[in-house]
């Protein structure tokens, strides 16, 4: 956080005086930075490269956090009866990549006092949030830039040993089941016929889809789309072999804090080691494309079920990468059988609702036709299936993202999609 370190040079009157009512339309990321009062962990947020906190948690803190109904006020003041710091417990730093979107600030004529004194503040989901960047009246701020930390002391209140962050782990709803705990013989009920994921493209909205596409989807918990948050984009890039791009699109994506999902196959863990260890350490979503990039509508019950675990188990066993929750049938190839298993197996079936010719690198569309398909059919929900071997997408891919974002669109994770 630049402005963190800057900050420093800035006297807290300064700062105060600068301050407003609640902000509106602020971006609140999740972020890798440190925040104590007394060495006590505080969660926190990044606010314009601040240190963002909720008002509510000042409570464990030795402060006193009020509400004045009447003039519309959260009043915090130093608690003078208190001596000690509670904290909170559990305190990590989130799983999510550093500068993903959490929240936007709205709109409240409720404004935020420090000892009488506006600051700056912001209405986050029905909560109250400040910068602890502001709160220097009340003690030492201190920055430091090798553990990425902000720390607040307060001379009056007792101290604790300092200890770093751990980081938070995904945490799922469900698990995987292990293929020696599957009935092979139960999946012969179900249809094989092979049916190719495809649709109209509409612009600037959604598919058109059959009625009997949409069924089947929503019967195995697979999606195409996201039908409950407006203005919600999923970015997801197939990786059947490395040409060179991943790289220039894994520093956009962090550049701009976006989440994406990589589809890998086998043959591209064995490839490219180096670029999986990267996607699993700056904390995208790494998905299952099988481990032979097979027809799966037309495999055998025992193929299927090789071709989906065998590659989780190596994620697992070269990365320690036991989050592989996604499955994206190669080719787009499916049938109630492929869903089942998938299903079963605790994955969700990941299809998409926009896709188009851009996997062939000796016939790429300028970069100019990449940015108006990824523009014009840009739609509320939607999940976008980008082939990384492509030049095109990789040089139109940051314009698209700046596109999307001065158009009120939020890019997503699948983990907000299927775990929500």
């Amino acid at each position: 956080m630049k402005k963190i370190a800057a900050a420093l040079a800035v006297s807290a009157a300064a700062a105060l005086c600068a301050a407003n009512a609640s902000a509106s339309g602020d971006i609140i990321r999740y972020c890798d930075t440190s925040a104590f009062i007394n060495n006590y962990p505080i969660p926190c947020y990044e606010i314009n490269d601040y240190c963002g906190i909720y008002v509510k948690d000042l409570a464990s803190y030795g402060f006193s956090v009020t509400f004045d109904a009447a003039a519309s006020t959260v009043n915090i003041t130093r608690d003078p009866n208190c001596t000690s710091i509670t904290g909170i417990d559990g305190v990590t730093l989130p799983y999510q990549m550093p500068g993903a979107q959490y929240a936007v600030s709205g709109s409240t004529n409720i404004r935020v006092l420090l000892d009488g004194q506006e600051t700056q503040s912001y209405w986050v989901d029905g909560y109250m949030m400040i910068l602890l960047d502001n709160m220097t009246q009340y003690g030492e701020k201190y920055w430091d830039n090798d553990s990425k930390s902000l720390f607040l002391t307060i001379p009056d209140l007792p101290q604790r040993e300092y200890a770093p962050l751990e980081k938070a782990k995904r945490t799922y709803t469900r698990v995987k089941t292990p293929s020696s705990m599957l009935d092979f013989s139960y999946y012969s009920q179900f249809p094989t016929e092979q049916h190719d994921w495809g649709f109209v493209r509409v612009e600037h909205d959604e598919p058109s889809l059959y009625d009997w596409e949409k069924s089947m989807v929503a019967k195995f918990d697979a999606y195409y789309m996201d039908h409950s948050k407006p203005r919600a984009i999923y970015l997801t890039f197939d990786e059947g072999y490395e040409a060179g791009y991943t790289p220039q699109i894994l520093d956009i994506l962090e550049k701009h804090g976006i989440p994406a999902t990589f589809f890998v196959t086998g043959e591209y863990v064995r490839s490219s080691p180096e670029l999986v260890r990267r996607m699993i350490d700056s904390g995208f979503s790494v998905g299952n494309h099988t481990l032979n990039h097979a027809n799966l509508a037309q495999s055998s019950t025992e193929t299927i079920i090789y071709e989906i675990e065998a590659l989780s188990d190596k994620l697992k066993y070269d990365f320690g990468y036991d989050e592989m929750y996604y499955m994206r049938p190669p080719e787009g190839s499916f049938n109630e059988k492929t869903l089942a298993i998938a299903k079963d197996m605790g994955y969700n079936t990941i299809l998409w609702s926009f896709a188009y010719y851009d996997y062939d690198e000796s016939d790429q569309p300028s970069t100019e036709e990449a940015y108006d398909m990824m523009t014009r059919y840009m739609h509320d929900g939607a999940i976008y299936l980008l082939h990384a071997v492509s030049s095109a997408n990789t040089n139109a891919l940051e314009g698209f993202i700046q596109y999307a974002i001065e158009n009120g669109y939020e890019f997503r994770s699948l983990d907000d999609l299927c775990n929500p």
